[in-house]
């Protein structure tokens, strides 16, 4: 491990060759890296990409703490950012002229991926380890992790519907059985309070039926006694007429 001081950007082209992980590059100013935010980007990105750590004395830039990493993720957020414009530019300018065939993506083992994305979001190898076992530049590793990401959401989200749909359908299923629940137990009440009518109806005429008998036996025991009664006076009266003559 050692630490390279940039004076110029030819110290920068040649320290780059020579860099090792662990080793530090050390710059009075960020200028001395480009002129411009491209080409700075581009110069941080490289170092990084060798596993050196930078320090900037003027803008008090040191990724050798705890926010290395962090600093260098932003350096590749926003080169991408202005990668991605470029290409969307060139790919304006091309559907305009006409040229425009779409990008063939990078063939990649899908298994090989996702077991070394697996290693690298659990903490048990570094995205520069990664990218070196998929042999992948940057922009493709972390452009592929969020195509990955995206394909887990919509799959997520195709799940979630279906899911909903099954609900949705089971409740409808289940209002549509208690509705033919509902009608069934209507039925058998209906049928239920018919027979008890029936059954009802033929109570009052069995008791109907009694009291007519009841009221016919009497009737004939009063028939009967009056007839005793009248035949009890013709009697007397005959005797009476006899003991007379």
């Amino acid at each position: 491990m050692g630490t390279v001081h940039l004076n110029d950007r030819d110290d920068l082209r040649s320290a780059l060759a020579r860099l090792a992980p662990g080793d530090c590059v050390e710059a009075d100013s960020l200028s001395v890296l480009a002129d411009n935010a491209r080409g700075l980007l581009a110069a941080l990105i490289r170092i990084d990409d060798c596993g050196a750590d930078f320090v900037s004395l003027r803008e008090g830039i040191d990724t050798r703490g705890g926010q290395g990493q962090s600093f260098f993720a932003l350096c590749r957020a926003l080169n991408e950012s202005e990668l991605s414009a470029r290409r969307r530019d060139g790919v304006e300018r091309a559907k305009e002229e006409g040229r425009y065939k779409g990008r063939k993506p990078i063939a990649v083992d899908e298994g090989l991926f996702d077991s070394v994305v697996a290693l690298w979001q659990s903490g048990q190898i570094t995205a520069r380890e990664a990218m070196a076992r998929l042999d992948l530049k940057p922009n493709t590793f972390y452009r592929r992790i969020k195509e990955m990401e995206d394909l887990k959401m919509k799959d997520y989200k195709k799940v979630q519907q279906e899911i909903k749909e099954e609900i949705k359908e089971a409740a409808k299923q289940s209002r549509k059985d208690l509705d033919e629940l509902k009608k069934q137990v209507k039925a058998e009440a209906k049928e239920v309070k018919k027979a008890a009518d029936e059954k009802l109806e033929l109570h009052d005429v069995e008791r109907e039926m009694r009291h007519d008998r009841i009221r016919a036996e009497v009737e004939q025991r009063d028939a009967v006694r009056q007839m005793k009664k009248d035949v009890e006076a013709e009697a007397k009266e005959l005797k009476k007429l006899m003991e007379n003559s």
